[in-house]
């Protein structure tokens, strides 16, 4: 699927709705089959539906049908994988893929850089999180809001107590990515980007500038 917007991750979920008729074609094959397909960010600098070069591999762990002939399925992130080239467009898109792995990491290093993006990530989580919406005037409408707002910030203390709980710094790094960085691009550069101590370094150079009310980096 190319999709705007969109990316995954290994080991993370990804919620979608099958609508079209190509991919619901395409669903009905994938749940015959192995379970599996390809996530690929469509590729703003190129006019029609173009994949970024790298994408994320998934395993289909749920599906529901919906009486309308929709679906609802939640994909399994699995690998890295690169787009070599297409192999058919239609009826929906299918590629060769590669599957692209992480070098072997210098330990220290990935440590200490891992334990910088923990550090800057605990100290957001203390903040809140801020939906920075102003409070209305209507009393109903305030006490909804307020309700969201906490809503918002048990999910992201949530979240910092699993956070404490991953030991890898690889899957620290796509967790705390797919979670906190809202700009597309900037996950994109984050997914193309198999080398654990580089990716850890732009995650928290990301880290440093995102304003975590709009979820998008500052300008």
């Amino acid at each position: 699927m190319i999709l705007p917007g969109t990316t995954l991750f290994p080991q993370m979920t990804l919620p979608l709705r099958i609508f079209e008729p190509r991919y619901r074609r395409m669903l009905a094959d994938v749940l015959e089959g192995g379970r599996m397909f390809a996530v690929a960010l469509r590729n703003p600098k190129i006019k029609g539906e173009n994949p970024m070069s790298i994408g994320g591999l998934g395993l289909v762990s749920t599906a529901v049908e919906q009486p309308d002939g929709t679906s609802l399925l939640t994909l399994l992130g699995l690998a890295r994988v690169e787009f070599i080239s297409p192999l058919r467009l239609k009826p929906y898109p299918v590629y060769a893929i590669r599957a692209l792995t992480a070098p072997p990491a210098d330990a220290p290093q990935t440590d200490a850089l891992a334990k910088k993006v923990r550090a800057l990530v605990r100290k957001r989580v203390k903040q809140g999180f801020d939906l920075g919406i102003p409070l209305p005037e209507d009393p109903v409408q305030a006490k909804e809001l307020q309700a969201m707002q906490a809503i918002a910030n048990a999910s992201f203390q949530q979240f910092g107590r699993h956070l404490s709980r991953i030991k890898s710094p690889e899957q620290l790094a796509d967790l705390v990515a797919s979670t906190l960085i809202g700009d597309p691009l900037a996950r994109q550069l984050l997914l193309a980007t198999p080398q654990i101590e580089q990716r850890l370094q732009r995650l928290h150079q990301l880290l440093l500038v995102t304003d975590f009310r709009t979820d998008n980096p500052t300008p």
